[in-house]
């Protein structure tokens, strides 16, 4: 689904009076609109969260949501709300092509605004047909489906928005990021998007992978008898591959200099000179090239060519680490979870104090590590439910050495004078955090500050605390 989608699918739950709340066949809530939150009076940001923890929480009463997947069939409950009111809430399923549920849709309507029952549920009949229209366009967990992009964050929905008119060009661009970013996919995206995909092929070449010795002959192919060991009649190279396509150089930053000066002679002049050739033979390839490296201070100690860098670096592509696109580790974990679990016939989940450990994360080898661990945590559950036990040591171990922004601004600055409001509202985070933390809801937190629930809940809204919250039932 485009950018442009998304907004509009937004505009229009947000445009109905009704509150609309959206979970996933595993009961994690993954879009609601405004009125939702007004009717409720649900001081939070309940996105990413199971509707188990809102009961716990004491927010809400009751679930529509749970019935529906328990049963896959439409299910209508009377809910108390923290508002006080009590409104009459429709769990509507929708399922795939198979059979298999994808989403549950709750309506939410104020009993106090309806004259009757009946007409509740007319009302809610007539707009059930409405969602499920506008769900036909929505894909929770990607930015295109078709493209198998999951992602959330703004950065990265501004680079899958770039894509369509990069690939129109045949200007070279440069992805910078670090290992496991996703550079590979980025580059496929955008062969996809150009002519030459109708054309030609989309041929990737690990310049870290190929020894140097053969480096040259796998690139620029080789004439017959170039040298020993070569056969007689020669062989094309990775590069006559992706004639009238593109070229996917990843680790580009491990070309040897020597192949560096031959690649700058193929930007230029668009021919490529086979090992042991004489004549050089036109090519028509678009280049698309990666790298996890500095090029720029490569350059400056001489170990790659300040004029190649410039004709590689005409659009460059930088990739955020998954570290800085927090909101995207809960969907590509689902989504990871979704493809293991078919791959090898299981049906798991996580419990929220797992998934909050992966949030808390810093995922230094990225997606790719964040897909391995999903990986490696479907094949050895021995249960249906994946805890906080089952992670890795590492990713248990980080979890219990997060150090919470605010403080660590306050640490670091310990030497100047630090405004006393900002002082006070930092060690009101800590305090709320960690009350959170080590309770099992938040009337308990509350009881643990001597504040009332009410108090808690507002200071929660004001500090925007919601990861917090959100794992207070984990503890």
């Amino acid at each position: 689904m485009s950018g442009n989608m998304g907004i509009t699918f937004r505009v229009m739950i947000n445009s109905i009076s009704d509150g609309i709340y959206i979970c996933n066949s595993q009961g994690y809530c993954i879009a609601h609109n405004d009125a939702f939150l007004r009717i409720t009076g649900i001081p939070i940001d309940v996105v990413g969260r199971h509707v188990k923890t809102l009961i716990d929480d004491n927010l809400i009463s009751d679930s529509a949501t749970l019935e529906v997947i328990r049963s896959g069939q439409r299910v209508s409950k009377v809910i108390s709300y923290p508002s006080g009111c009590e409104a009459l809430v429709t769990g509507n399923p929708s399922f795939d092509e198979e059979g298999n549920l994808i989403n549950v849709v709750c309506e939410v309507r104020d009993l106090s605004e309806l004259s009757t029952l009946k007409d509740e549920l007319k009302y809610s009949n007539q707009l059930n047909k409405q969602y499920r229209e506008i769900l036909k366009n929505y894909d929770p967990t990607s930015v295109n489906s078709s493209q198998k992009i999951t992602t959330r964050d703004p950065k990265m929905r501004s680079i899958l928005d770039e894509l369509p008119r990069i690939g129109d060009s045949d200007a070279t661009v440069l992805i910078h990021g670090e290992s496991g970013v996703g550079k590979g996919l980025i580059a496929s995206l955008l062969h996809e998007h150009s002519n030459r995909s109708i054309k030609g092929k989309f041929i990737k070449v690990d310049c870290s992978a190929i020894p140097s010795s053969l480096i040259e002959s796998e690139l620029f192919g080789y004439e017959g008898g170039a040298f020993t060991g070569a056969r007689r009649e020669g062989k094309a190279g990775l590069l006559d591959k992706a004639n009238h396509g593109t070229a996917f150089l990843d680790e580009i930053g491990e070309l040897p200099l020597f192949l560096q000066v031959k690649l700058l002679s193929v930007l230029q002049d668009h021919k490529i000179l086979r090992v042991g050739g004489n004549t050089p033979l036109s090519m028509d390839i678009r280049f698309v090239c990666a790298t996890n490296r500095d090029l720029e201070k490569m350059v400056d100690e001489g170990t790659f060519r300040k004029d190649l860098f410039y004709r590689l670096n005409v659009i460059p592509v930088v990739i955020p680490p998954l570290r800085e696109r927090k909101e995207d580790i809960f969907m590509l974990t689902l989504s990871f979870l979704d493809k293991f679990c078919q791959k090898y016939h299981r049906s798991l989940s996580f419990v929220p104090e797992a998934m909050d450990s992966l949030y808390e994360y810093s995922w230094p080898g990225n997606v790719r590590e964040l897909e391995n661990v999903v990986e490696r945590l479907v094949v050895l559950s021995q249960t249906g439910l994946i805890e906080k036990a089952d992670l890795p040591e590492k990713i248990r171990r980080a979890n219990q050495a997060v150090v919470l922004p605010e403080i660590d601004l306050i640490r670091r600055k310990e030497r100047k004078i630090i405004p006393l409001k900002a002082a006070v509202a930092a060690t009101e985070r800590q305090s709320i955090e960690r009350a959170l933390q080590q309770n099992i809801n938040l009337g308990s937190a509350a009881q643990a500050l001597s504040i009332d629930i009410s108090t808690l809940l507002r200071k929660c809204k004001k500090l925007g605390i919601t990861r917090a919250a959100a794992s207070a039932e984990m503890r």
